[in-house]
């Protein structure tokens, strides 16, 4: 290695990478990197060996970006990006920043993985593909989205993105907390990088720009700015975006549009930005103004964002990609706190956190209808005094666990802890609530102080009762005792704030740096969506709503609760309970569904995402062209991603299975062996296929193969009054493995690799070849059949006499020592190392030929039809429509 060039030098191992890495994102190719590489220096200053190894580096880690998650993307997408290193300072000083705010280094890694696919999810900063792109992220209420989108600013800025537009929700609040948290977490570290265009007191503002030095405030100015990025944090607001559009409009700003990059975050996007008369054409309109543009949708209710119609090129469909982020780890969501319904009966039970408020005490804490305003007085109840009591009781235990912790200090710092009380959206109604709640207080500060009242009593049960309730030990720690609490309980007395917070309150619900926050905030609209209550240990929540977004955002008590996930707990309805239970369901199929277009490979464009229906709830007062949606696997194809790996009586009972099915119909069809390419038997009745995948299993992660639901399926189709599907083919697959025999017939075997680290269930990400497509239609050769799309191949299926009409079973002998069979393989991938013999299956169904839903199994979800145009297409296009996977 070069003396010069040594990688025991950290600051010059950064500087080289760093301009490496450079030109190696630019161009796309690490190979041309080191020719320009080379060429920056003087003869024989960097060694080959030192460009061999950047070189590898750069590959190494663009491998890190393939995508670890479910991710919809367009086809054939080309990956880019090779991950921000420490050598990009706007990506480092953040993760400086989030360090020293005691992020855990697994979590933080966490961030900076899905930030790297999203940032390689946008156009290639080389000109290799699109300009432009237009995405969907969808997180959790609740889960740090707002991280998220902050990880991924900092990595395109570091990319020579020259401005940023946060779209930052509808209320003034929320904007403002937006920008404090964005200016803090990028800018104290690299304050010379930014520059802030609005601020957390100011939104954006024409005249107040144009009233400094103008020439300096032009949009093309900040645009032509090398080294630098504008932030501008704004509301959905249509008198603010007009400004914007207006500054975004000059000569120079349309100039400098052309040849540089802007990021626009579109934060709560489902809120305003979907099917409104103003805000919708305004960011269409910003967009418009940006040839080389990254728009970004985040939300956690993204239902009216897959409801708009992908056919309008000019709306905010999110063409490019959709990404729903994965749970993090210790993030207490629906299913969490109240449980989820199943579909099929297996319901999942809740954490015993919640407590129900009773029906006929209702109309005694919200006023019903806006009549009942004027004078309105909440009465308080049992349920009332309890969710105050625990307020104090948990913050306390809170308190004295930070001051046995390494972070104590004197006054109690960097312990923030919040109640919510929300009954209902008039504000006239939420000053009325202080009086109680400062009785509440009082009468306990005097128990606590006296010791001998019932209440002291009553709330030594309480304690007892809720720390028996939820079990500290299941995060390792010992409950405090109330003994322990008495003294502490009274300082959290005297600390607590009551806050109104609503748009015509003056004093909002505010954090202040480095001070203790204790406040018990009451509010609807303004608390209801996107701003976070640090420190949520108590809610009281009556508010009633009938659809689904909406119920979810205001569910505030949704996210992390590190160091006291026993305290948590809300009082709420029965009926409210019931809702969120289904909305847990409604959330785990809409992921489910994402996951399944993922692993059948479906781009956004013919992404359908079905909303399971609600006898009584809407889902979204936005529901575009979302229409009532069945199950139907006509047309589908479906694989195997995801095989089992250390089971060995599953693999064993499914290999049998197998060779059932193919005993089966040898003795129904017609036989054809090729030494090559396997078996083929032709004319097999539907009773072997379903006797096969009643005793198939598989596993639960592949979403798209739920053998009840094929079944199902099936015998509809056989039932109808036009019968289907009642003849099938099978294949046997013969591959390059080691010999084996299987149902009576010596075969290769089949080598099938999973991806690095998945554990007992190995994700392989592509089980079937396109040419197995039509492996049963002889017309056709198999080396004449790799040549073909896959379009035409499903076309071609539909016409041949073989195959239109029939299913196809496929079935895949898995060698179980299957190894990667190349070195850049070998980076990304792994032995399958399986406990046995693998089978793999794919089943191809034919299309129907009725009108879409006719064919399915069940209504009980929406979604966007994609298939409202089948008449008029051809053949082909008709196969590329239907004949894409469901």
């Amino acid at each position: 290695m070069n003396e010069d060039m040594s990688f025991d030098d950290e600051t010059k191992e950064k500087f080289y990478l760093n301009v490496f890495y450079d030109k190696a994102l630019h161009l796309g190719d690490a190979e041309e990197a080191r020719e320009i590489f080379r060429g920056m220096f003087p003869e024989d200053y960097i060694s080959d060996e030192d460009l061999k190894l950047m070189a590898q580096r750069y590959r190494a880690s663009q491998d890190v970006v393939q995508p670890f998650m479910p991710v919809i993307e367009k086809e054939d997408r080309r990956h880019w990006y090779a991950g921000a290193t420490l050598a990009h300072p706007t990506w480092a000083a953040f993760r400086k920043r989030l360090e020293e705010k005691g992020w855990p280094e697994e979590q933080i890694d966490g961030v900076d993985k899905s930030s790297n696919v999203i940032v390689d999810l946008t156009p290639d900063p080389s000109g290799k593909g699109a300009d432009s792109a237009r995405g969907l992220v969808v997180g959790f209420i609740q889960s740090g989205k707002t991280t998220n989108f902050t990880a991924v600013t900092a990595k395109l800025a570091d990319l020579d993105y020259r401005m940023v537009i946060v779209l930052a929700g509808i209320h003034n609040a929320l904007r403002s907390q937006t920008q404090a948290r964005l200016d803090k977490d990028l800018n104290t570290f690299q304050s010379t990088k930014w520059f802030n265009v609005t601020d957390d007191e100011r939104d954006f503002d024409l005249i107040s720009l144009n009233g400094k030095e103008s020439h300096k405030m032009d949009a093309g100015t900040f645009l032509n700015s090398a080294g630098k990025c504008a932030l501008l944090v704004v509301k959905k607001n249509a008198t603010v975006l007009k400004k914007v559009n207006k500054w975004l409009s000059t000569p120079a700003a349309r100039d400098a549009l052309k040849n540089n990059r802007v990021l626009v975050i579109d934060d709560e996007a489902d809120q305003a930005s979907i099917g409104t008369a103003t805000i919708n054409p305004l960011i269409r309109d910003m967009l418009s103004l940006m040839p080389k543009s990254t728009y970004v949708a985040y939300t956690a209710t993204p239902f009216a964002n897959v409801f708009i119609d992908p056919r309008d090129e000019s709306d905010l469909y999110p063409r490019d990609f959709i990404v729903p982020l994965p749970q993090p780890e210790g993030y207490f969501g629906p299913e969490q706190l109240f449980g989820r319904d199943d579909a099929d009966g297996d319901d999942v039970e809740g954490l015993d956190m919640v407590r129900i408020i009773p029906a006929e005490t209702e109309s005694l804490l919200r006023p019903e209808t806006k009549d009942d305003v004027d004078g309105f007085q909440p009465q308080r109840t049992k349920e009332f005094d309890d969710a105050i009591h625990w307020f104090v009781l948990a913050t306390a235990a809170r308190w004295l666990r930070a001051r046995r912790s390494a972070d104590f200090d004197e006054a109690g710092v960097k312990v923030n802890s919040s109640m919510l009380i929300h009954t209902t959206h008039y504000t006239a109604a939420h000053d009325s609530f202080r009086q109680p709640i400062q009785a509440v207080l009082n009468e306990m500060r005097s128990a606590l102080s006296n010791g001998d009242s019932g209440l002291f009593d009553r709330l030594r049960t309480q304690w007892v009762n809720e720390t028996e309730a939820v079990d500290a030990g299941e995060w390792g720690r010992e409950p405090e005792s109330f003994d322990e609490l008495i003294d502490v309980a009274r300082e959290v007395i005297d600390d607590t704030r009551i806050i109104i917070d609503n748009y015509r309150s003056e004093d909002r619900l505010h954090y202040e740096t480095d001070a203790r926050n204790t406040v018990i905030a009451i509010g609807g609209n303004t608390l209801s969506r996107g701003i976070t209550l640090e420190g949520l240990v108590s809610s009281f929540f009556l508010r009633p709503s009938r659809a689904y977004d909406t119920l979810l955002q205001m569910g505030r008590w949704f996210g992390f609760r590190n160091g006291y996930e026993d305290l948590t707990r809300l009082w709420t309805t029965s009926e409210l309970i019931s809702s969120f239970r289904h909305l847990a369901l409604v959330e785990h199929e809409m992921r489910e569904d994402m996951r399944t277009y993922e692993i059948q490979q479906i781009t956004p464009m013919d992404a359908a995402v079905r909303i399971r229906t609600h006898p009584s709830l809407a889902i979204t007062a936005k529901m575009g062209a979302a229409q009532p949606q069945r199950v139907s696997y006509s047309g589908a194809r479906v694989q195997q991603r995801y095989l089992e790996r250390a089971d060995a009586e599953v693999l064993a009972d499914n290999w049998q299975a197998g060779e059932t099915l193919v005993s089966a119909a040898s003795s129904q069809g017609v036989v054809e062996k090729d030494a090559a390419s396997g078996t083929v038997i032709r004319g097999v009745m539907a009773d072997a296929v379903l006797a096969f995948l009643d005793s198939f299993t598989f596993p639960s992660k592949q979403t798209d193969m739920e053998r009840g639901q094929m079944s199902k399926y099936i015998r509809s189709e056989i039932a109808s009054e036009n019968p289907a599907l009642t003849t099938w083919n099978v294949a046997v697959i013969s591959g390059s493995g080691r010999p084996v025999k299987f149902a009576g017939e010596e075969l290769k075997s089949v080598i099938r690799t999973p991806f690095k680290g998945d554990g007992a269930v190995g994700d392989i990400k592509t089980l079937m070849s396109k040419a197995d497509l039509v492996v049963d239609c002889s017309s056709l050769s198999r080396s004449e059949a790799s040549k073909m799309e896959e379009a035409a191949l499903k076309a071609y299926r539909m016409k041949d006499e073989e195959t239109a009409g029939r299913g196809l079973v496929v079935l895949y002998p898995i060698d179980p020592e299957s190894k990667p069979q190349s070195e850049r393989s070998a980076r990304v991938r792994e032995p399958l190392a399986a406990a046995d013999w693998v089978l793999g299956v794919a089943l191809v169904f034919p299309r129907t030929g009725r009108n879409p839903g006719e064919d399915s199994v069940r209504a009980t979800h929406v979604a966007v039809e994609l298939q409202s145009n089948w008449e008029s297409t051809t053949d082909e296009e008709s196969a590329a429509i239907y004949g894409s996977e469901i």
